[in-house]
């Protein structure tokens, strides 16, 4: 049998072809291999780290319930000695109360704490919405002969008057036009030393409702020298807290609570303490120990 060239040409040809797909099947059967490995190995520290990280978990939850237990303990023992604790406690103080804003009106509440710890109220004074009212600050201006054109000029007439013999006779004037509402007024006003600011307001107003009153407040009676606490419940969503802190002055997020209340009597006892107390991740300690 006669071969010829073409014959040979093909037969080398295929021979080649199946050495190299021979070649390349083999090559990647051996990727295939060593990427399973890679992937196994890759898998077991996966799980190695997730055992790990569940540990970790477990051990941070038991150390989160044992918190918890030792919070609701204290709350309890706390609860139930909270008079013998605040007993005296204020006894040489006179603080006053300013609510700036009507809706969340439990200044009541923070006068019972002021004479549970046997302190004396100044004042409990209203500051209503109206202060940003242009027309009654230009009725006051009429009626008192002093130029008031702003809420901030309103601010600083109604704690000046709080400063002088006739603070009754000024504010009743402000309360006549509604700018605010006097709760009580003691007869030793002038002597209070600080002041409980209670602004909870849970509205998308309240950085310009803060704007307007509360940081106006806050930088009067901080050239006047008096301590400031501003305070709101635990429950609260208001960011009335955050904006108080911000201006630097102590707050209190849990007033409604035993604790809450026992720091409030706490702090107006010092009167040195700048700090942020109560519960949640925004504040410095749950209440003013002193270190």
């Amino acid at each position: 049998m006669n071969i010829n060239m073409k014959y040979y040409i093909v037969t080398i040809g295929a021979i080649f072809l199946a050495l190299g797909i021979g070649i390349i099947v083999g090559f990647n059967l051996n990727n295939d291999q060593e990427l399973t490995k890679q992937q196994s190995e890759v898998l077991g520290e996966f799980e190695t780290r997730f055992d790990s990280l569940n540990k970790e978990k477990e051990e941070l939850q038991n150390q989160i319930d044992s918190l918890n237990e030792d919070y609701n303990d204290l709350k309890s023992y706390i609860s139930k000695n909270y008079s013998i604790l605040v007993s005296d406690e204020l006894s040489d103080k006179n603080t006053g109360i300013i609510l700036t804003n009507e809706k969340n009106d439990y200044s009541e509440d923070l006068e019972q704490i002021i004479k549970d710890a046997d302190g004396q109220l100044a004042f409990n004074i209203v500051v209503n919405d109206a202060i940003n009212d242009e027309n009654k600050l230009k009725e006051l201006s009429d009626e008192i002969d002093t130029e008031i054109k702003t809420s901030e000029d309103c601010i600083n007439y109604i704690v000046d008057a709080l400063n002088g013999d006739s603070a009754k006779e000024d504010l009743e004037k402000l309360q006549d036009l509604e700018l605010i509402k006097i709760k009580s007024l003691s007869d030793n006003y002038a002597s209070y030393d600080s002041v409980v600011l209670v602004g909870e307001n849970e509205d998308e107003n309240i950085k310009t409702s803060f704007e307007v009153k509360d940081k106006n407040i806050i930088s009067k009676l901080k050239s006047e020298n008096k301590y400031l606490v501003a305070v709101q419940r635990e429950d609260s969503k208001s960011e009335f807290i955050k904006l108080c802190s911000a201006s630097k002055i102590s707050t209190i997020n849990n007033i409604d609570e035993s604790v809450g209340k026992i720091s409030l009597a706490m702090l107006i006892k010092d009167e040195s303490k700048v700090g942020s107390f109560g519960i949640g991740e925004d504040v410095q300690d749950l209440m003013p120990f002193s270190k």
